[in-house]
């Protein structure tokens, strides 16, 4: 009884690990194309706020590698984590600011 747990167990591990994590059109749809993106400082110093105490709850601050990437490269990141972090509309705009703010032009 345990080794069947163990495999079902395992089995929905794998599943959940090899679901895909956000389709190009899941992201455009949820996160802002370069073009639409607020440049306003308030709105970049907003996202700022929501990046460095939300995205840094599960893990380190990724400030390096928003650096190393253009926006395009972190548009799915952004669409899958801002699910994860639960962002509403407004937070997802401010937190797209702030990373193409910061991005690799």
């Amino acid at each position: 009884m345990k080794k069947i747990l163990i495999v079902a167990y395992i089995g929905v591990i794998a599943i959940i690990a090899c679901t895909p994590k956000a389709s190009p059109t899941a992201t455009d749809a949820i996160i802002p194309l370069a073009t639409e993106v607020s440049t306003s400082q308030e709105t970049i110093n907003a996202g700022q706020v929501i990046f460095t105490t939300k995205c840094t709850k599960c893990h380190k601050a990724k400030d390096k590698a928003v650096a190393s990437q253009t926006y395009e490269e972190l548009r799915p990141v952004l669409a899958s984590m801002s699910k994860k972090a639960r962002l509403s509309s407004e937070e997802v705009k401010q937190v797209s600011a702030y990373v193409f703010e910061n991005a690799k032009k």
